[in-house]
């Protein structure tokens, strides 16, 4: 039986078309999830590892992806550092931000117990999977989860009053970057202890700060989350969403796979990832609203890329949007399996 093209592409073997997968697969674009949480809420979910299971195994049946991602949400870490977190149908909210506290490192206590549901859950999906399907597990990058933490939930995206406090309450924050790293590398630890194949590291707000300030920063706190993933055997996918030219930055030590975001066209960040890291994206999740014919004269544009950089997982450059029609996801995860990629 042919090997999964998602592990042999992570494993640098050669595959005859680019494995396929989608971030956000598992949730609110599938009607049969839509239809659980009815009468279950996305919390509840979460922590019933057999409704987990099978949401996360869903995307495998009824989109035809090649890897399974788990069900679950980069919050749990800073809940589990008892961060109070209220999951609302508008997404999570936080009652008591951190930066309304004099010291917010002190009230970090990390209880590992708080995620045994994840074990669980990722147990419940290894007797419910195919013997061949993958299953990625993640977290969040410590940078965006640092922003949840400290400022809430800002609509702007912007984070300018976490920003500021990395500038004037340097080393209060790193000290909370430590706490966090230590708990998201129990965290790694967790999941690679209960079966899953990949990991990939989600910093959805890398963007928020300078290449310069991450680098310095951020980055030696990823390395470790890197490490830890590594000293398993597991592959790391790194999504540093809104990094730019930073990519450029990215090494060995870094991450086996960089995930590109949909603003940087990928022949161009293939050019300015380092040539021993792999790549993963990137098509732009809103074209998923675009008629088909639309959909597959962007889709035309990746066999010659292909072709080239082999090392390349299909992706898209951020999530699925909640109300995408599942026809299109369809035709996509279709197309990639019969077009002649030769």
């Amino acid at each position: 039986m042919q090997k999964n093209p998602f592990l042999a592409v992570l494993n640098n073997e050669s595959v005859q078309r680019p494995p396929v997968w989608m971030m956000r697969q598992a949730g609110r674009v599938l009607p049969r999830y839509r239809n659980i949480t009815k009468e279950t809420p996305f919390r509840k979910i979460m922590a019933n590892p057999s409704l987990a299971a099978e949401v996360t195994l869903m995307p495998i049946e009824d989109m035809g992806m090649d890897a399974a991602i788990l069900f679950s949400d980069i919050l749990v870490v800073p809940e589990a550092l008892g961060v109070k977190v209220e999951w609302t149908n508008e997404g999570p909210t936080f009652p008591e931000p951190l930066i309304t506290k004099d010291k917010p490192a002190g009230s970090l206590h990390f209880d590992i117990n708080r995620l045994t549901h994840v074990a669980d859950t990722l147990d419940e999906i290894q007797r419910q999977k195919d013997a061949d399907t993958p299953v990625i597990g993640f977290c969040g990058g410590v940078l965006t989860c640092l922003c949840y933490m400290l400022g809430g939930r800002d609509r702007s995206m912007q984070f300018t009053d976490v920003v500021r406090y990395l500038y004037t309450n340097r080393e209060e924050a790193k000290e909370m970057l430590e706490i966090l790293t230590s708990a998201t590398e129990e965290y790694v630890h967790l999941q690679a202890a209960h079966g899953i194949d990949a990991f990939q590291i989600f910093e959805s707000f890398a963007g928020t700060i300078s290449v310069e300030l991450y680098t310095s920063l951020i980055m030696p706190y990823i390395r470790r989350i890197t490490k830890a993933a590594r000293s398993h055997g597991l592959p790391v996918i790194f999504f540093p969403k809104g990094f730019g030219v930073g990519i450029k930055t990215l090494t060995k030590e870094d991450c086996d796979f960089v995930s590109i975001d949909w603003h940087t066209p990928l022949v161009e960040a293939r050019n300015m990832v380092a040539p021993e890291l792999g790549i993963q994206g990137n098509l732009e999740p809103r074209l998923l609203f675009a008629s088909q014919k639309d959909i597959e004269q962007q889709l035309n544009s990746y066999i010659p890329f292909f072709r080239q950089n082999p090392r390349w997982i299909f992706n898209l450059g951020h999530g699925l949007h909640k109300d995408t029609p599942l026809e299109n996801v369809r035709f996509v995860t279709e197309w990639i399996k019969n077009a002649d990629w030769k």
